[in-house]
């Protein structure tokens, strides 16, 4: 497994880090807490779904290619744990900002070479004056300076500006992950993130975080062991976030994974909506998630699109094991 590789950082919007999570209105069933609350989350159903989740070993993956932490790390972001895995700014990207950087540096020198031949100009015009019938070179000096100094600018903001490269790395931990830009450090636990994706059916294994808005993806090596360690890093993710997302649930919340909406009674969506007392059976494999319906077929939901998949399948499992539970 090598390094993995990005080309932009999710952006987080102020407040994001105390709302990662969202949720919708309190179904009906916050109308029995607390004893139903209790009795969901002491249940041996959900518990055994959730500890599957939390006790998920440790890919067999071999050495594992990882950047170590910047020495720099602030103690905060130390606590998150040892790496998982690392990734970069995307080389080909770095090689544009560096043309950028060369282009821009050679446009400096061409407007510098324009005024310097203006001024050489204006300095003639006044040191030796030319017959009125001729071209007067101070405004053709003052003409040609323009030229240099358009020139000069616009080679100063792909020189210098735009072409400027940037260091940026990240490390994914078992308690969340760290951002590094140049010298600046960000540091997030898994329930500060609003989304985390795990997409194994591309042809090269990836994960998604997305704070607000910009979904960033930071691919890694199609090889098998890449496959394994991002779907374990998604599934740490999943475990961090799980106690809290289970008392939502179990409050009677309606919890957001992405298009989709997940509550103790029914899982939603803008077209779909099914009851968990007519769900026959639950099935999480890499490919597709399959929930089966009393009246007979299945809802087929892709798992690369549904973010925390892994906390995503084991909530669906454990709420349809409590239901089959309470009916018997």
């Amino acid at each position: 497994m090598s390094d993995g590789r990005f080309s932009s950082k999710p952006i987080r919007s102020e407040g994001m880090r105390a709302a990662a999570w969202r949720t919708d209105e309190i179904s009906a069933d916050a109308r029995r807490l607390p004893d139903f609350a209790r009795a969901f989350l002491e249940s041996r159903a959900v518990q055994r779904e959730i500890n599957a989740l939390k006790d998920h070993p440790f890919p067999d993956v071999g050495a594992l290619a990882r950047a170590p932490l910047h020495k720099s790390t602030p103690d905060g972001a130390m606590e998150l744990g040892r790496p998982l895995a690392s990734a970069a700014l995307v080389q080909e990207y770095l090689i544009g900002l560096l043309f950028l950087r060369v282009a821009g540096w050679v446009f400096m020198a061409f407007g510098a070479l324009f005024v310097l031949v203006a001024i050489v100009a204006s300095a003639e015009s006044v040191l030796n004056p030319r017959n009125a019938r001729e071209p007067n070179p101070f405004f053709l000096g003052i003409a040609v300076s323009g030229v240099g100094l358009a020139i000069g600018g616009a080679g100063a903001w792909f020189g210098i500006f735009r072409g400027r490269v940037i260091t940026e790395m990240c490390w994914f931990c078992p308690r969340g992950m760290i951002w590094m830009t140049e010298s600046v450090f960000d540091w997030y636990t898994w329930e500060e993130v609003r989304e985390v994706y795990c997409q194994l059916n591309t042809v090269r294994p990836a994960i998604g975080i997305r704070f607000d808005d910009n979904l960033s993806l930071i691919s890694f090596s199609d090889d098998r062991a890449s496959r394994q360690m991002v779907k374990y890093i998604e599934n740490r993710a999943s475990a961090a976030c799980a106690p809290m997302v289970l008392q939502l649930i179990a409050e009677g919340r309606t919890v957001r994974f992405g298009h989709w909406r997940l509550s103790r009674s029914a899982l939603r969506s803008a077209d779909t909506e099914m009851s968990w007392r007519d769900v026959t059976d639950v099935q999480a494999r890499d490919r597709e998630i399959r929930i089966g319906h009393r009246v007979g077929g299945y809802l087929t939901i892709a798992p690369d699109e549904v973010p925390y998949r892994s906390l995503f399948t084991a909530l669906a499992c454990a709420i349809h094991a409590y239901e089959r539970a309470s009916l018997t």
